[in-house]
């Protein structure tokens, strides 16, 4: 349980520093250092020790009751879905369990590719994308396709430059990648690995978040085309935990919907081979 004591312990340094003194009525004195707040300040606002508060941060002791566990959540500022992973840390389980089953990717897969004219994908608790409906696969220079990880992509220097909501969409996924996958999975290591050189994965997954609005409205910004508006909805898999699938739309009568509309008179005609759907729409990477 040491490990999980220690998890406990980081989850909540983390988020004390993301919480502001103003947050939780108290005034910023000139000079303060800290870059959220206090310890003791914590351990006063929870009703308990500030030698116990310290204890849990350095995971010594036992697990924390209910009671103080509501107590912090309240002071943190964490929200249902980030309780609940708090509570997770100091069970020592908080990785939720994920069947394997291709039967059911499978029947995913087969339903996605119905949808001709809606770009869908879904992702497993890694941010692995698992299957993805040809529209999808085609938009997005390849980065939505079935093998590509959405973290790591959003990572990369053409997303920074050209997503317009790039800090909180990037920001929304690499929680659900905390939240989603099993801190002792090979792959998350590979994933934190690749991106370990990243200074904004560092400053992001140093962060500790687990929750954030995984729906959103994001601009992309297309050189010698102009501005693609695309919504993104995102929606659990209740019989694979962990997994998402995400469907995005384009506004009517936007330039992203006609991005759209051409991808899928492109996809059709390859289709029937009369032209190849990989010629792409704007430049290439």
């Amino acid at each position: 349980m040491e490990r999980e004591r220690v998890a406990l312990g980081d989850y909540l340094r983390a988020r004390r520093n993301v919480r502001q003194p103003e947050e939780v009525g108290l005034e910023r004195a000139p000079g303060r250092r800290v870059p959220g707040l206090r310890r003791d300040e914590v351990a006063q606002l929870a009703g308990i020790s500030a030698e116990y508060y310290l204890r849990l941060e350095q995971g010594r002791g036992a697990r924390p009751s209910d009671q103080v566990l509501r107590a912090l959540a309240g002071v943190l500022g964490l929200d249902a879905e980030s309780r609940a992973y708090l509570g997770r840390l100091a069970a020592g389980t908080p990785a939720l369990p994920v069947p394997e089953d291709a039967a059911v990717a499978d029947q995913i897969a087969r339903v996605l590719a119905q949808w001709t004219h809606t770009p869908a994908y879904m992702s497993d608790r890694h941010r692995d994308v698992v299957v993805a409906n040809p529209l999808a696969a085609a938009f997005g220079f390849g980065g939505l396709a079935a093998g590509q990880n959405v973290v790591i992509n959003l990572f990369n220097d053409r997303m920074k430059r050209t997503l317009d909501q790039w800090e909180s969409m990037t920001r929304a996924a690499v929680a659900t990648l905390r939240r989603d996958a099993d801190p002792d999975s090979p792959r998350l290591k590979e994933i934190i690995q690749e991106l370990s050189h990243d200074e904004d994965f560092v400053r992001i997954w140093e962060r500790h978040d687990v929750s954030g609005p995984e729906d959103a409205q994001i601009s992309i910004i297309v050189e010698g085309l102009g501005t693609l508006d695309v919504e993104i909805q995102n929606f659990g898999v209740r019989s694979l935990p962990g997994y998402i699938m995400t469907v995005m739309a384009a506004p009517p009568q936007s330039l992203a919907a006609s991005v759209f509309s051409r991808l899928v008179e492109r996809l059709a005609a390859a289709e029937s081979g009369t032209t190849r759907a990989s010629q792409p729409l704007h430049p290439p990477r």
